[in-house]
């Protein structure tokens, strides 16, 4: 941390098995973002995880803010890893913020901006289990206020059949 900004954000402690999977060009993963992914079940490449996706779990690559020119990335799947990924709060669309009540409790995900966050306002796929975190300070969305530590729900993990 530098200046009160938050400077890494991934896996942090934990289990670190998983396995490879191939990215697409298209994605681009930002440095300052969650990196959860979820199959493409058409291509199989592992895409970037949003508010619906049922994820595969969390790829271990640095963010560059650029495409990734179609890479293999390790996919951590473990279910003792914790991740450290951005808090969506801005008090009006994203309304809760970190506290320690809501520790123990599920999230989702979104998008915004191309960086990807922890959304604790909304809780339908329950993806990931909130462990930790920081509150943010801000009113708008900012990927370098405010986190939350979370692992991997396992009953939300790769809910996918084959040939789904």
């Amino acid at each position: 941390m530098r200046d009160g900004i938050q400077l890494k954000y991934g896996w942090i402690r934990g289990g670190i098995s998983g396995f490879p999977i191939d990215i697409t060009d298209a994605e681009v993963f930002a440095a300052q973002s969650g990196r959860f992914l979820f199959r493409n079940v058409t291509t199989g490449y592992g895409e970037i995880a949003n508010t619906t996706d049922d994820i595969i779990g969390h790829a271990e690559f640095g963010g560059d803010d650029s495409s990734t020119s179609n890479i293999k990335v390790m996919c951590i799947n473990d279910l003792a890893a914790v991740f450290r990924i951005p808090l969506a709060y801005d008090a009006s669309s994203y309304t809760v913020n970190y506290s320690v009540a809501i520790l123990g409790e599920c999230c989702d995900l979104v998008v915004s901006g191309g960086v990807q966050y922890a959304n604790p306002t909304v809780a339908t796929n329950k993806s990931l289990l909130i462990v930790g975190g920081k509150a943010a300070e801000s009113t708008t969305i900012v990927a370098t206020d405010g986190y939350l530590d979370v692992q991997i729900n396992p009953s939300a993990l790769g809910n996918l059949g084959v040939g789904a």
